[in-house]
């Protein structure tokens, strides 16, 4: 997860946050990147330490991250690129309100191995009929 922070540090098309416990602990991290104004899209990164998945935290990172896009941000598209095999990310983002699209084959090399990648999004008007609350409400 430090790689990843360190690497994305200075790309000024990726708005990154840390995953923060109540406590200020750092447990994962969450970006919009990516990111082309003109066409009003960004790609979702969401990376939630092992030890703490399930309890909502990237459920919470990914509302925040569709609120800045499409309360703050002139975006229209989210969109979020896992491989097939992560089903905890896969199931995060359909609860986040995010559509299966598609599917990339053998579109990514991790760790030696060929991984299909799921093609899933989030657009402005699905945000907006999504009945939660906003961030800035919380």
């Amino acid at each position: 997860m430090r790689e990843q922070i360190e690497r994305d540090i200075d790309d000024a098309d990726h708005d990154g946050f840390l995953v923060l416990l109540p406590d200020g602990t750092p447990v994962g991290a969450a970006a919009l990147a990516e990111q082309n104004m003109s066409d009003g899209t960004a790609t979702v990164r969401l990376i939630v330490d092992s030890d703490h998945r399930g309890r909502g935290y990237g459920r919470a990172a990914l509302d925040a991250l569709a609120d800045l896009a499409f309360g703050e941000l002139p975006l229209h598209r989210l969109e979020a690129l896992p491989h097939t095999g992560n089903a905890p990310a896969l199931t995060v983002l359909a609860r986040a309100g995010f559509t299966h699209e598609g599917v990339r084959r053998s579109a990514c090399l991790h760790r030696g191995r060929r991984y299909d990648i799921a093609m899933l999004s989030l657009l402005r008007p699905e945000w907006a009929a999504l009945e939660r609350p906003r961030s800035w409400d919380l």
